[in-house]
């Protein structure tokens, strides 16, 4: 039965294949060369780093060992928070359970089969992105094709028992609180989880690793780089068994390799075994719906509909969206992640080695780049997909009485005014950091504002140009050759925004540094001039294009 359900899916991934015609095939190829080339960066930047390491005379080897455990070590402990949440959705939520409990199939059997699901969900983007660096290490270590080989043979025991641990987790959480709600509090949990490690990461600041000075002797930063990094760990007997491969210690690498496959067969058969007497229970209590309670209060909503006030659709709009996003758990998790990501980002600015006034101001100018990009990544999760999120329900949005104009605008108030305050939080609090003087901090500040709106108006510009109002889950937005296009134009606006302005901030730092007529004025109304070309042009096209889109859309 099992191999049936394998079968199923090999077929499904078949005719998916075979479909993919015309512009998808373009647009495939597309992606492919993006991911392939991402993963060449990869590959490149670890080949440096390790190479770099390996010269450094002494502990050099010990010195990428070491960072090969602790890489291991984080990536175990993601997969683990990783296969909490995506089971979750397999096991309890999957869009095919109802139609294969319906099935003459075992239920072990059909456990099994949502299980190895839930092992390649989870743990897939983390090996691909690791392995640039295991072909990196090899090389630097000068291994041979064996090398990789038994690497790919003990990572797949290595990632059962990170995902087994994960479905086990969640089993029994379902089982003590078989309720739909248990889900948003694991995803919100398992947010936290992933942004603390995420941040306790950062701040164990790894590269002191090359920095043995920082240590108050030598043979103390030794000690460091040969203890084991979380002994009794998957992680470390993984590390070991290919660190063992390198030696050509062989008796170590059939032990360590041993622990893990005897280790993945009992925790997989523990999976299977307390799958019998939780997994149902768990099932059926997370198919409840939330009680309604009844409220005899007249509504906000309410209010605002006997209310004569200019905009009131608008208003509406934007309540409802409100009430949507604070009942929508996966939203409270992105959000943790984001404020991870801006803990990280300040630290990481706060961190940085530079000496003298110009410089830290130089670095203030460029970091409006840098904020602009985080300010992009969070347009792309929360702002283009904000129109077709509304799914199968738009045709309901253009039944009411509103325009799409009002519609588009109150997805932009929603998503947009955050998405500025947290541009402008960056900006203030790096120049702070950075002790940026008065033009330049000025500059950045009110920079910010303007690619923030911007960024966020193309978002939903774009968003209305390339709707998919039937997609499983929000990932399928964000990767969508729409999702594409919207990141491209972005990182295009940027580069021309910091490019306009290089050439009155070269006028400023020659003015700091003496120069007479440092400042030419004339160049600097060009620059203003332009300044402003691009902003309304990269304001206007986009929402008339996604507005005229939208308006004549049948779903």
């Amino acid at each position: 039965m099992l191999i049936l359900l394998f079968k199923r899916k090999i077929i499904t991934l078949k005719n998916k294949i075979l479909a993919i015609k015309g512009w998808k095939i373009i647009k495939n190829l597309l992606f492919l060369s993006v991911g392939f080339g991402m993963l060449g960066a990869l590959y490149v930047g670890f080949y440096r780093l390790l190479s770099y390491l390996e010269g450094i005379q002494l502990i050099g080897g010990m010195l990428s060992w070491k960072l090969t455990a602790m890489l291991f070590l984080i990536t175990f402990s993601m997969i683990i928070v990783s296969s909490i949440i995506i089971s979750m959705t397999t096991l309890y939520y999957s869009f095919d359970l109802k139609f294969l409990f319906s099935c003459p199939l075992d239920m072990r059997v059909l456990f099994l089969d949502k299980a190895f699901e839930t092992v390649f969900y989870s743990s897939w983007t983390l090996m691909l992105a690791i392995f640039p660096y295991i072909i990196a290490l090899g090389q630097v270590k000068g291994m041979d094709f064996g090398f990789y080989a038994s690497y790919v043979f003990l990572v797949i025991p290595f990632v059962m028992v990170a995902s087994s641990c994960g479905i086990i987790f969640s089993m029994a959480l379902m089982y003590i609180f078989p309720s739909s709600r248990t889900r948003d509090i694991v995803w919100i949990m398992g947010s936290l989880s992933l942004s603390f490690v995420y941040v306790v990461f950062r701040f164990s600041k790894p590269e002191k690793l090359i920095r043995p000075d920082a240590l108050e002797v030598v043979a103390q930063y030794i000690n460091y780089l040969q203890a084991p990094t979380a002994q009794y760990f998957p992680s470390w007997w993984l590390t070991k068994a290919v660190m063992s491969y390198g030696y050509s210690d062989w008796s170590a690498f059939l032990k360590y390799s041993l622990y893990l496959i005897v280790l993945a067969v009992i925790v997989y058969a523990a999976m299977t075994y307390f799958s019998k007497f939780l997994y149902m229970k768990g099932f059926s209590g997370a198919q409840e719906g939330v009680k309604f309670k009844g409220n005899d209060k007249i509504s906000f909503e309410q209010k605002i509909f006997n209310l004569r006030i200019p905009y009131k659709d608008i208003i509406l709009l934007c309540w409802k969206d409100r009430k949507l996003f604070s009942r929508d758990a996966r939203y409270w998790s992105q959000i943790i992640l984001i404020g991870a990501l801006i803990i990280v980002y300040l630290f990481s600015i706060k961190s940085l080695p530079l000496d003298g006034p110009d410089i830290k101001s130089l670095i203030s100018f460029l970091n409006i780049g840098v904020a602009g990009f985080v300010v992009c990544a969070i347009g792309l999760r929360f702002i283009f997909p904000a129109i077709s999120l509304e799914g199968n329900n738009w045709w309901i949005m253009k039944s009411f009485p509103i325009s799409i104009k009002s519609i588009m605008i109150s997805k932009l108030l929603i998503a947009g005014i955050p998405s500025i305050l947290i541009g402008l939080a960056l900006i203030v609090f790096s120049n702070k950091f950075l002790e940026a003087d008065a033009f330049i901090s000025a500059v950045s500040i009110f920079t910010i504002i303007i690619v923030s709106i911007t960024i966020s108006i193309m978002g939903i510009g774009l968003g209305a140009l390339f709707p998919d109002f039937k997609v499983e889950n929000i990932h399928q937005i964000e990767s969508s050759y729409g999702g594409f296009i919207y990141m491209a134009c972005c990182m295009g606006y940027l580069a021309l925004i910091v490019a306009i302005e290089a050439w009155p901030v070269q006028m400023h730092f020659a003015h700091n540094f003496g120069r007479a007529n440092a400042w030419n004025f004339t160049g600097v109304g060009f620059c203003v001039a332009a300044f402003i070309i691009l902003n309304a042009v990269v304001i206007i096209i986009p929402w008339k294009l996604g507005l005229k889109n939208l308006e004549k859309y049948e779903i």
